[in-house]
């Protein structure tokens, strides 16, 4: 997800949430399988993580829209109302990686980068 400026439409933040597939079997080809009360622990943790960044993320004062960006496969059939983009890289910025978590199918790592003022 990205934040940018409405006026000068300038990427502010790029909030990253990279979902890999572990695979759904182990290795003597077995489902996998991990406690879902486990897995909202973790979840709820990066929720905490994401709530407390307001203390270190500037303040955005100015309108800005949000975009959502999605990284598929190029075999994968896309709903036509979605548009090709940039990657709204940032240039000069500050990252801060947050918890990962595990289903033990997907493997979820998440991280912020945000736009540095001098």
């Amino acid at each position: 997800m990205v934040a940018r400026s409405k006026q000068r439409l300038e990427t502010l933040e790029r909030w990253e949430f990279k979902i890999q597939c572990e695979g759904e079997l182990d290795s003597g080809g077995k489902p996998k399988s991990k406690d879902i009360k486990e897995i909202q622990k973790e979840i709820r943790n990066i929720i905490r993580q994401i709530t407390a960044s307001v203390s270190f993320l500037p303040l955005l004062d100015n309108a800005c829209s949000f975009d959502v960006l999605l990284y598929t496969n190029k075999d994968v059939d896309v709903p036509d109302e979605w548009a090709e983009s940039t990657a709204h890289i940032i240039p000069e910025y500050e990252e801060v990686k947050l918890s990962n978590f595990s289903t033990s199918v997907h493997k979820v790592d998440t991280a912020v980068q945000y736009k540095t003022y001098d």
